[in-house]
């Protein structure tokens, strides 16, 4: 009986794992009491998926950018951020209870979602 609880043990254990490195980003923002935006991103293997589960607009709106930093130029000025620029690889909206896939993106990509346009969305913002 010990030896078939302990196989059964070892086949239950088998279940629900997952290996993988997987990095979860939740945004939410809540104005007044009321939810304004609420999405989650996940990067699993070099897959990133945009889920958007709320927005008072009726769509999430996302940027994913690289920033790019010139090590010399920031030594030379007094703020490194100045040194740094940050260059666009996908734009795209998602209305509510959507998910999009992307794939190929370089190690250290980030992002900002938003409620308004993508277009809308400054640098600044997305720091």
């Amino acid at each position: 009986m010990r030896l078939l609880t302990a196989l059964f043990s070892c086949v239950l254990s088998l279940f629900g794992c997952d290996t993988r490195p997987t990095t979860t980003s939740i945004t939410r923002i809540v104005d007044s009491g009321s939810e304004t935006l609420f999405s989650k991103t996940t990067l699993v293997d070099g897959v990133a998926t945009f889920e958007c589960f709320a927005s008072a607009s009726g769509g999430c709106h996302y940027r994913i950018y690289e920033e790019r930093c010139d090590a010399a130029a920031a030594a030379a000025t007094t703020g490194a951020a100045s040194a740094c620029r940050q260059q666009t690889l996908d734009a795209f909206d998602l209305t509510v209870g959507k998910r999009h896939r992307v794939e190929g993106l370089p190690a250290g990509f980030r992002h900002c979602v938003a409620a308004q346009d993508a277009a809308s969305q400054d640098a600044a913002r997305c720091a």
